[in-house]
């Protein structure tokens, strides 16, 4: 999955992985909430042009996300050949934003977001999918509910 999915992989999240250290990244404190390793119990990518057609990204591989308190974050999907994404996650508002580092053609993604509770978070936002596999990424909309470990 070249760039397919990216979208979604990106936002999805609200997430995750390594800093620290002595002349590590400072601790953001609007990033303190999504501090974690976050499960996704639901995750769902609907199309812009028919909401008929839904995918269930947990059917393909489970989904995870680690968020440091720098906001640096890792998001992993558990697909072969789907290498970890790695970046810079920010606060603004009531949205995310999800800057990715690694892979380098990974594009950025935005995100609304709502705690249900203090483990419990739900991210919207917009996503592209090839919803066919033929190559081509369609706009859309995706849908994570997760849970903190």
């Amino acid at each position: 999955m070249r760039r397919k999915g990216r979208g979604w992989l990106a936002w999805a999240w609200v997430a995750l992985a390594a800093c620290g250290g002595e002349g590590g990244v400072e601790p953001d404190p609007a990033v303190a909430p999504f501090v974690g390793t976050w499960d996704a119990t639901v995750f769902t990518v609907t199309s812009d042009a028919n909401p008929q057609l839904v995918a269930d990204i947990l059917s393909l591989g489970a989904f995870h996300i680690t968020v440091e308190p720098s906001g640096q974050y890792t998001a992993t999907l558990e697909i072969v050949g789907i290498p970890p994404e790695i970046g810079q996650l920010t606060v603004i508002g009531s949205t995310i934003r999800l800057d990715p580092t690694t892979p380098a053609s990974a594009p950025t993604a935005t995100s609304s977001y709502v705690f249900l509770s203090a483990d419990r978070l739900v991210l919207d936002g917009p996503t592209e999918f090839d919803f066919n596999f033929d190559d081509i990424d369609e706009p859309a909309q995706a849908h994570i509910e997760l849970q903190r470990r």
